[in-house]
């Protein structure tokens, strides 16, 4: 049983032309590849001034992410489903037991 978590969805036209809903979905798509290019290049900084502006850069794109997320779903473009509680126990479990995999001791 899916229980879908959404917001009433705004109307979109029929089109081949690009729509809201398409430039919106671009967007996002675009912030969240430029997001996770920012914190490689984060990580690769040689210098803690070229960091530090990284970093901002990265924080900017970050939030810009998170408004264009909570716009779509606010417009009913980003509907989410709630998972059941035995699901999210299956995930949990299934993961803490991924810890003896680490090539370091459990709880460091």
């Amino acid at each position: 049983m899916s229980k879908k978590i959404q917001n009433p969805a705004i109307t979109i036209p029929d089109t081949s032309n690009m729509t809201d809903r398409d430039f919106i979905t671009d967007m996002l798509t675009t912030e969240k590849y430029i997001t996770v290019s920012y914190a490689i290049a984060e990580h690769e900084a040689s210098h803690a001034s070229l960091y530090e502006t990284i970093h901002q850069i990265s924080n900017e794109s970050n939030q810009m992410q998170r408004r264009l997320y909570e716009c779509m779903f606010q417009k009913g473009l980003y509907p989410l489903e709630a998972a059941d509680t035995s699901k999210i126990q299956e995930s949990y479990t299934q993961h803490v037991g991924y810890e003896s995999q680490f090539p370091y001791g459990q709880g460091n």
